[in-house]
């Protein structure tokens, strides 16, 4: 028989599952697509993700007249951009009106050299969307590096964007990132709960950053 969400907070020390969706939709992904939601005006013009569409045509619809897929390697199908972020790349400044980057900075090494990049690939005005992993399950074998706190990801972020064009939202509180930890999906919580957001238990951080239009000062 299933535990209840009691037991599986209290008992025993492995979580119910080791792989994150096995009971629904993740919490991280929910929290995620909340921030996506809010900031969805932003998705519109020529825009770019890594990877694959996960979230730029579901958000920004009819908004979006061209979407680029970035990837480091050739072996991605779904890409029409191979470059990396951390390296010297073709990629043209000022091109994108919206970036989605969505659990990438954790596996990074060189942080600053790549936000100095995504804000130079962005166009004057362009808007980057970026989520990264605070209270998380550390998955070593995929190289994972990093877990930001909200004014870590700020001041990362600020030195490229400046202060004033960086907004930092933190999803989640103690009862919901405990849950993920042990393995309990969305369809555990109720939306009160979901919808708690402390930022001393964020399970994820998420961040705005406007690039400054060339005719401001």
């Amino acid at each position: 028989m299933l535990k209840s969400r009691t037991e599986l907070l209290i008992s025993g020390m492995e979580p119910l599952f080791n792989s994150w969706g096995r009971r629904g939709e993740t919490v991280h992904r929910t929290y995620l697509e909340q921030f996506l939601q809010q900031y969805s005006p932003d998705i519109k013009g020529h825009c770019l993700e890594f990877q694959e569409d996960s979230y730029t045509s579901y958000f920004g619809g009819s908004q979006v007249t061209k979407l680029d897929i970035l990837n480091k390697e050739t072996d991605n199908p779904n890409a029409t951009i191979i470059a990396d972020l951390t390296q010297p790349n073709d990629i043209p400044s000022n091109t994108f009106d919206c970036i989605i980057c969505t659990y990438t900075l954790h596996i990074i090494a060189d942080l600053d050299y790549m936000i100095r990049e995504l804000h130079r690939i962005l166009k004057p005005g362009g808007v980057l969307l970026v989520s990264v992993p605070d209270i998380t399950v550390n998955y070593y074998q995929d190289y994972e590096l990093w877990r930001f706190t909200a004014k870590g990801l700020h001041l990362l972020l600020a030195k490229s964007f400046g202060d004033e064009n960086v907004t930092v939202k933190t999803y989640g509180n103690s009862l919901t990132a405990a849950g993920e930890l042990r393995g309990l999906s969305t369809p555990d919580f109720t939306k009160a709960q979901l919808n708690y957001h402390d930022p001393r238990y964020a399970l994820v951080v998420c961040a705005r950053s406007i690039k400054k239009p060339e005719n401001l000062s």
